[in-house]
């Protein structure tokens, strides 16, 4: 072939590739009216971690003619109507030219990273745990940084008075056999504390850091940790040593007494009630143990302490009321209260024995959601933190009119106070740190951050907002009562 010829032949390929490519552009109409067909619509990613929102900037929708012509519509309309916090396949649904197309949305039973440990809790044939007094059979999963860190058989029930009113639940945990949980003691029995009420989800830790800080024999530990329910993320949670008696908790002896004093006392199999009417249930030794001796002398026990106290002789150095307590612990729980400014608690008794040598101790603490400035209270936040919380009960408006007893408080307060706050302020940015990306999922779960629930009082709108305020209001107090705990008249 001559170069003359191979060159006509070059223009000519040329030539009917460009018609053929003409034929093919999309904006080329034909010679009759296409008919249209469908819509077709395409994701490229459609699945997707528990609490991660589905990403519909880069759907595809396109309508598809009866001879295999397809153009982009950008007018179609989505519905979705899935919960990212629930495990399970959704429905993506598009409509355009009134026709519909749908696209299925995955999403795992795996947690999005928020840096805390996920609980992942399934019950047997995936029951509702509706109960405080039911148990229901489960299995549980903890899993860190990717990281299995233990698997265990347990039983799970609702647990709380008020608490449990609320819709974030939560529960009480008994496992199968003794483990020790994220690097917490040995045990079966733990709590899921759900922190509904602060915004800041934090009092909790904070108050048992300042216990730690007090000195009180123990302290129940905690996590921060993410918890997942039947596949479905119910929020940021607190995974918490139970109040017990054990080696690894309340270390006293099986036939100890542990008694709580709270008003939900009736609810409990077992109580019984001073001849002030005080109202006490037990924590120890357990009520299928309890005999009707132990019963009798705690409440014998109770009522002596009480009515030494009431007496005019209250005070005396041999047989008044510190015959009957271990004085220091009373002062250590009464300064904590303080400190935390903690208005409505449930106050725990320990008696290690049946004997005269054995006082009755306070502690350990729990239960702080009317604490740092919240409480029947619904002016400005922060609150103004010039009062006092616990001094007008029975108990302590008795001992605050002993000079020996103020006077042991002013030591506490003189030996540590400096050091507790700094230490207090520091750990809440520490804390508020640690569980920033999971306040953030656990608001976005419980829309509540503008809304004032029960003891929440006057809502600041932002979890930023909540933790600056208890920082101020903590900084407020302890500089009150740095004069006002040499005030109690």
């Amino acid at each position: 072939m001559t170069h003359k010829n191979l060159k006509n032949s070059v223009k000519i390929i040329l030539a009917v590739c460009c018609v053929a490519s003409c034929r093919e552009d999309p904006k080329e109409e034909p010679a009759t009216p296409r008919a249209f067909n469908k819509i077709e619509a395409s994701l490229p990613k459609i699945t997707y971690l528990l609490g991660e929102t589905p990403n519909f900037d880069d759907l595809t929708v396109k309508e598809v003619f009866t001879d295999g012509y397809k153009k982009i519509n950008t007018t179609y309309q989505l519905q979705w109507n899935g919960d990212k916090f629930k495990a399970g396949t959704s429905v993506a649904t598009i409509t355009a030219r009134n026709d519909t197309a749908t696209i299925d949305i995955v999403t795992e039973n795996k947690l999005v990273d928020t840096g805390l440990p996920v609980v992942y809790v399934e019950t047997e044939g995936r029951q509702t745990i509706d109960s405080k007094d039911t148990y229901v059979n489960a299995r549980m999963t903890i899993r860190d940084k990717g990281n299995i860190m233990s698997e265990n058989a347990l039983r799970i029930r609702g647990r709380g008075n008020a608490t449990w009113s609320y819709p974030k639940k939560p529960y009480k945990v008994k496992l199968d056999s003794k483990t020790s949980l994220l690097g917490m003691g040995e045990d079966k029995d733990w709590a899921l504390l759900a922190n509904y009420c602060d915004k800041t989800l934090m009092r909790t830790d904070i108050a048992f850091k300042l216990s730690e800080l007090l000195g009180f024999p123990w302290t129940p530990k905690a996590r921060f940790v993410e918890l997942v329910l039947n596949g479905e993320y119910m929020g940021n949670y607190q995974l918490v040593e139970a109040i017990k008696q054990d080696k690894n908790r309340v270390n006293i002896p099986k036939t100890g007494f542990i008694i709580e004093r709270d008003g939900y006392y009736l609810q409990e199999p077992i109580w019984f009630t001073t001849n002030r009417g005080y109202g006490y249930s037990f924590k120890n030794p357990d009520t299928d143990d309890l005999t009707e001796d132990q019963i009798n002398y705690i409440k014998y026990y109770m009522n002596e302490f009480e009515a030494v106290l009431s007496s005019a002789s209250f005070n005396d150095p041999e047989n008044g009321y510190a015959k009957y307590i271990h004085t220091e612990s009373f002062a250590r729980w009464f300064l904590f209260q303080q400190m935390i400014a903690n208005m409505d608690t449930n106050p725990y008794f320990i008696k290690e024995d049946m004997t005269s040598a054995s006082k009755l101790s306070m502690g350990p603490v729990w239960d702080f959601e009317w604490s740092l400035g919240i409480g029947w209270y619904e002016g400005s936040r922060p609150r103004p933190a010039d009062y006092y919380v616990w001094h007008s009960e029975f108990y302590y408006n008795r001992l605050l009119q002993d000079a020996g007893f103020t006077a042991k408080l002013q030591q506490m307060w003189e030996t540590c106070h400096s050091r507790v706050t700094q230490d207090i302020l520091q750990h809440i940015s520490d804390v508020q740190k640690e569980i920033m990306e999971s306040q953030s999922l656990n608001f976005k779960r419980w829309d509540i951050l503008n809304t004032r629930i029960s003891v929440g009082g006057i809502p600041l709108g932002s979890f930023e907002k909540e933790v600056e305020c208890d920082r101020q209001f903590f900084i407020n107090h302890m500089n009150w009562l740095e004069t006002a705990l040499y005030n109690f008249n």
